[in-house]
């Protein structure tokens, strides 16, 4: 069947009935992933509330097995000279040494029986913690085909005409964002969220410090949890300058790019050099934050995929084009043979059209890669 004789019609309600059976399914792996996470939370609180207990157990296991021997000491001391002692002080040996045995036999018998159910649980939040990963893999991979069926694939259907082409493209651009969205929830669930989830269970045990060990334990406790949430919040800002740096509604393009640029030379291998031409004004947001993706784009691409160790970056003035270069000495590549790696590429030509702008870029396998974008300024003022 062509692609010309398909009824549109027909086609959105086949995608509506998967999509609904599709959803029903994702609905259901929301549920599970939510519920092993309050089992995790509980389980959590019910470990640390046991290992406190053992600890106590443990305590007076010692205390019990120091009885017991004195017990036993003052049993052979008698034995060796029974004669020299009446009946009473025998008999009493005999029943203190027994009741230290007894008490010592109840103490390693608790101690056995917290030390079996801390591993169960441990084994129970090591199984719903790959349960709630599942889960979390599965719906976003549901997500991914969502997002396909009732966006690209419907929206973009009819004004891309090589099909096989469009597919691809639609899929990368989702798999791309969902990835990141991936990303960045694990970050969150890994970083705040453990931290806070960390802070929640210790502030319920702060109550429970007081009385038993006394104020200053519980003070101390406080300033540990103050340590942690001053953490949280380091974390959490840095997730929101990746998804979209401040500094640059702030302070423009140019102090933006050298903070980025600086950033990326102090955590990688690459060496990174940026001029840039002082008279270059501020522009419209637009093109200052397509201009900052493009430059981080280009860098992350020699970093990851062309291993450059010096990347070189330029932003300059040509009459009303902004002009910016990004050339390294990586390992480059034959711009006519179309890769997996080249997807980069795309997006960045894809965002340079829709800026009315041009971008060249020159690579040769083993001498590097040199990419040239113009954009005009003042066609973006008034967008």
């Amino acid at each position: 069947m062509s692609f010309q004789k398909l009824d549109p019609n027909a086609l959105d309600a086949i995608l509506d009935k998967t999509m609904e059976s599709i959803n029903t399914s994702k609905s259901k792996l929301f549920e599970i992933g939510e519920h092993s996470h309050e089992e995790y939370q509980e389980l959590n609180e019910q470990l640390l509330l046991l290992k406190e207990e053992l600890n106590t157990v443990q305590k007076l296991r010692e205390t019990r097995l120091h009885e017991d021997r004195i017990a036993r000491a003052e049993l052979v001391k008698i034995s060796k000279n029974f004669h020299n002692y009446g009946e009473p002080v025998i008999r009493r040996a005999y029943e203190q040494a027994s009741e230290a045995q007894i008490k010592l036999s109840i103490s390693l018998e608790k101690e056995t029986r917290l030390k079996d159910h801390i591993a169960s649980i441990e084994n129970r939040i090591s199984s719903v913690r790959k349960t709630s990963d599942k889960a979390e893999s599965f719906m976003s991979q549901i997500s991914t085909v969502l997002s396909f069926l009732g966006g690209e694939l419907r929206q973009y259907g009819e004004a891309i005409e090589d099909a096989k082409r469009k597919q691809e493209y639609g899929l990368r651009i989702i798999e791309a964002q969902e990835e990141e969205r991936k990303r960045l929830s694990r970050e969150i669930h890994d970083g705040p969220a453990q931290v806070l989830a960390n802070v929640l269970l210790r502030s319920q045990l702060i109550e429970r410090i007081y009385e038993k060990k006394g104020k200053d334990e519980a003070f101390k406790e406080i300033k540990d949890m103050r340590s942690l949430i001053e953490d949280a919040l380091s974390e959490v800002r840095r997730l929101i300058y990746d998804l979209r740096p401040m500094a640059l509604d702030d302070l423009g393009l140019i102090p933006t790019l050298l903070k980025y640029l600086n950033r990326v030379d102090e955590r990688s291998n690459a060496s990174i050099t940026f001029e840039y031409y002082e008279g270059i004004q501020r522009m419209h947001v637009r093109l200052e934050a397509a201009i900052f993706r493009l430059v981080q784009e280009a860098v992350q691409n020699a970093i990851k995929h062309a291993e450059a160790s010096k990347i070189h970056v330029d932003l300059n003035l040509d009459g009303d084009k902004i002009v910016v270069t990004i050339q390294d000495n990586g390992i480059g590549f034959d711009v006519n043979v179309r890769k997996d790696q080249s997807f980069g590429l795309l997006g960045m030509k894809e965002r340079v059209g829709l800026l009315n702008g041009t971008i060249k870029v020159d690579s040769t396998p083993k001498k590097g890669t040199y990419i040239l974008i113009r954009i005009p300024i003042h066609e973006q003022e008034g967008v």
